[in-house]
């Protein structure tokens, strides 16, 4: 939750594009005039997910009962009825009205325009890195997944659009842009001739010398093309790190959950990318407890972590989503699932700090924020030792990590 200048309030529950449209609520509502709103943006990606957003709303109803409270995101643009049976919420903003500024205004004239890419105007300036949202939606049906039916189909922001966006991200300071979407390796399904991300990528880097850094969100496995492979083994500019969604690690139970790649597909990028470029570093989203899951599944899983050398795993209890096949299969037990949840997390964990503990003593090159945290090149956290404003911030840095501390690397510069 963050506080206003005007003392309105966002409360953001959910994913990193929920993140990136709460900034931008924020400062919407920094610029508007009147009376105090509390704006809950919400998440359905698991029923836990859809029960805190709406205990979300529940507390801002009962914390805030003189002002406006407004809600929208995935819960509540799946689950439309049910938050409105809550009384007292001011209204619920449709997903493709979010961003638009004129959904928080009493205005009567309210223009009801489509912003499915959110105005780049009501970025925050005071950080170092800049989100810029280039697809929205999914034309994919995993079994597991709700999420198409809040977000809707997959969108591509035209190239034309998402250069002079770039311009003028560059123009405001920013070191860094991170590119993001719904299903961002799907990009260009919906645009004439079909220009694949590679495509856009390599022509970004082409208009723009002075893209220093260019950071890539979540990625199909299944969905990466030859030029975005060759990207990543040498494109510098291009950061080392690629967060697969991968969601298991066993072909049986990807198969069951409608997913397009195998674990050997898996295996071959990592291995491939490796070999090109020693220090990139992998992420991955797992779901752990997906119905019918056998011991072995589970464990094709872990291993997949150990073999990828994952560093940033996130790890997803499976929660039934009503209406998705994956809720008419067979279930095993909730404790069964939360058990095999700590044992992912803990291997991951012990993955990620074996992976850390090797950097002690190299020299690691990373984006300054702030001395307390940063970000590598290969998104490891960083604890910077520094006498008092000797580093500005969006700087890039090279120093020597001295240790591994709570999860970060601790340099001193």
């Amino acid at each position: 939750m963050k506080k206003l200048s005007n003392k309105s309030k966002v409360i953001n529950l959910g994913c990193r594009l929920n993140f990136f449209e709460s900034e931008i609520i924020e400062n919407i509502l920094k610029k508007e005039k009147g009376e105090k709103k509390i704006v809950i943006n919400t998440c359905a990606v698991t029923n836990n997910a859809v029960q805190k957003s709406m205990q979300a709303v529940k507390k801002a109803l009962k914390d805030y009962p003189s002002s406006e409270v407004i809600v929208t995101g995935c819960a509540s643009q799946i689950e439309k009825n049910r938050f409105k049976n809550l009384k007292n919420i001011s209204k619920i903003v449709d997903n493709k009205f979010k961003t638009n500024p004129y959904s928080y205004t009493k205005n009567k004239k309210v223009k009801e325009e489509n912003f499915t890419f959110p105005p780049i105007d009501f970025l925050s300036t005071d950080r170092t890195r800049a989100m810029l949202q280039i697809q929205q939606g999914c034309n994919h049906r995993c079994t597991f997944c709700i999420i198409p039916y809040g977000r809707g189909d997959a969108v591509s922001l035209p190239f034309s659009e998402i250069s002079k966006r770039v311009e003028k991200i560059l123009s405001r300071g920013f070191t860094e842009i991170v590119l993001t979407g719904v299903d961002l390796t799907s990009y260009g399904e919906d645009l004439e001739g079909k220009p694949k991300l590679g495509n856009i990528l390599k022509r970004l880097f082409k208009l723009f010398p002075n893209l220093l850094r260019l950071r890539l969100s979540s990625i199909d496995p299944a969905e990466i093309d030859e030029d975005l492979l060759e990207l990543l083994k040498f494109e510098k500019r291009l950061m080392p790190y690629l967060h697969l969604s991968l969601q298991s690690g066993d072909n049986l139970i990807l198969k069951r959950m409608k997913r397009r790649h195998n674990r050997e597909m898996v295996l071959s990028i990592c291995s491939n990318l490796k070999s090109f470029r020693k220090d990139i570093t992998f992420g991955a989203d797992l779901i752990v407890g997906f119905p019918t899951e056998t011991e072995e599944n589970f464990q094709n899983s872990i291993d997949l972590i150990s073999e990828c050398q994952i560093s940033n795993v996130h790890i997803f209890p499976f929660s039934p989503k009503k209406g998705t096949p994956a809720s008419k299969m067979p279930q095993i037990t909730k404790e069964l699932i939360n058990k095999r949840a700590q044992i992912a997390k803990n291997f991951s964990e012990n993955i990620k700090k074996k992976i850390m503990e090797t950097k002690i003593g190299k020299n690691e090159t990373f984006l300054y924020e702030s001395d307390k945290l940063s970000y590598t090149d290969t998104y490891f956290k960083v604890m910077t030792f520094t006498q008092k404003n000797k580093i500005k911030s969006g700087s890039i840095v090279k120093a020597k990590v001295i240790a591994v501390n709570n999860g970060k690397l601790q340099v001193k510069v």
